[in-house]
């Protein structure tokens, strides 16, 4: 699916670096863009590549991920629609980071670097913007690491859940309805545990009435966030 130029812009507009950018300027980024489209469980860069774009989600979510060295899976972030992600390796040019995984179909917009380094230099403002959305993820991260290395797992799912459930919630009669396409391992690679304890806490908590599931990939609807916020604090 082809985006319109006026989707590209209302997406640039969402974003903490392009939001203050007159009309001609989101133009004269839009014009060093490019579309990308991805199926579900794609590469989209692996940890190694050389950092050549900036990102952006025009439809869909991505998953950027690392592996130990005995090979497991580790979920360090969920970029989702409107959302930037490759920021480090665009600006230094030095190798990946992590790999990025399109989670569904996705649809990507790319500022190569060759082109984004020169508008930075034009637009101080911009480069302030995007070392706070720089520090922003770096706390989110130093966040995710706390909660990953010293927290019990259920404050840990409770936390997650929470987080999605602000980012992506829609209410309804039911409660906050959370349409994730997600497996429980990838759920339970996010949150440094396994699918099993994932699948356990989850039908304890709709046992409890506090959440209800369904779908292979994961629904949520949080219908007691008041219990939910309990087992996070």
């Amino acid at each position: 699916m082809t985006h319109s130029l006026s989707d590209k812009r209302a997406l640039l507009l969402q974003n903490i670096l392009f939001c203050k950018l007159s009309s001609k300027e989101l133009n004269n980024i839009l014009a060093l863009s490019a579309e990308f489209s991805y199926t579900d469980g794609q590469i989209i860069f692996q940890k190694g590549d050389l950092g050549d774009s900036l990102l952006a989600v025009l439809e869909g979510e991505v998953s950027i991920s690392a592996n130990s060295e005995d090979g497991k899976e580790i979920i360090l972030n969920t970029i989702l629609q409107g959302e930037m992600f490759g920021e480090i390796a665009c600006i230094d040019g030095i190798e990946r980071s992590a790999t990025a995984t399109s989670m569904g179909n996705c649809t990507l917009l790319a500022i190569q670097r060759r082109d984004f380094i020169p508008f930075l230099k034009t637009n101080p403002d911009i480069a302030i913007e995007l070392l706070k959305a720089l520090c922003l993820k770096l706390r989110d991260t130093s966040n995710r690491v706390e909660t990953v290395s010293l927290l019990p797992v259920p404050i840990r799912l409770a936390r997650l859940l929470l987080d999605v459930s602000e980012k992506i919630a829609q209410n309804t009669e039911n409660g906050l309805f959370l349409d994730w396409k997600k497996s429980q391992q990838q759920i339970g690679n996010e949150i440094g545990s396994s699918r099993e304890s994932v699948n356990r806490l989850l039908n304890q908590w709709k046992k409890e009435g506090i959440l209800a599931l369904g779908g292979q990939t994961l629904s949520i609807t949080i219908k007691d966030i008041d219990a939910l916020e309990d087992i996070a604090d």
